[in-house]
């Protein structure tokens, strides 16, 4: 517990991932924070990162493209991916204006826009699709009974049409969620992997898959009574890089 600071401001909810700060550097390394309209009617999680920028003393960016922590996923080298709810919620936008707003920003240089195959109210890559590494992503598989199944497969072959960062085809991963399981929605930390447990017989072998996915890193089951598919344990932290 001495490591540990607590910022204290109202909030509307606990899904910190979705309103809470990025985190970016310039060339000199320096860290600020970026800020962006949060897209849900919370103005107490949409001030969140006014209030960490504020704590940390760290400068602050505004996007300005309405959007979701969920929803935002990058490899450091200049790619980023997100479904196509980013492009619903910015209507007024064309996609070239916000790759430009990405590009000024955050620096991404290609912004991945993929279709969202859950078929769920949220449409957060985050429910389906997890980057690993630079050049690695876990997907969710389902049975080819599930409704989804196709949708996933299509989005399987969106991934295998795109090119990672070090020029070579993206290393895909799978992972069973017959049961709707929120195993993509775990969160990566100092080495180590934490995973959202269903308490199904599928748990174990998701966290082998990470495993096998991610020699050197220490893979964690993570449990608690309220995961659903589309809220586990990356929905509800969000991390300041340092």
């Amino acid at each position: 517990m001495a490591n540990v600071r607590y910022i204290n401001a109202a909030s509307d909810s606990y899904w910190v991932r979705d309103y809470g700060p990025w985190t970016i550097f310039d060339d000199e390394l320096n860290m600020h924070l970026v800020d962006f309209p949060y897209n849900r009617p919370r103005p107490n999680d949409d001030a969140i990162p006014s209030a960490i920028s504020g704590y940390l003393e760290t400068g602050i960016y505004d996007l300005d493209i309405t959007h979701t922590g969920g929803n935002i996923m990058t490899d450091g080298m200049g790619k980023a991916m997100s479904t196509e709810l980013v492009l619903t919620e910015n209507s007024t936008l064309s996609q070239n204006q916000i790759n430009q707003r990405f590009n000024d920003i955050l620096g991404v240089t290609d912004y991945q826009i993929y279709t969202d195959p859950n078929n769920t109210y949220i449409d957060h890559i985050d429910c389906w699709a997890k980057l690993l590494d630079v050049d690695k992503v876990l997907i969710r598989r389902v049975p080819t009974s599930h409704a989804q199944y196709s949708a996933i497969e299509q989005s399987v072959a969106q991934w295998q049409a795109k090119t990672s960062s070090y020029g070579t085809p993206y290393r895909i991963f799978r992972v069973d969620t017959p049961n709707n399981e929120p195993y993509t929605n775990s969160f990566i930390m100092n080495g180590n992997i934490y995973v959202p447990q269903a308490g199904t017989a599928n748990d174990a072998a998701a966290l082998a898959t990470y495993q096998a996915a991610m020699p050197g890193f220490t893979v964690r089951g993570y449990s608690y009574s309220s995961y659903e598919s589309t809220d586990a344990l990356h929905c509800r932290v969000n991390t300041i890089f340092d």
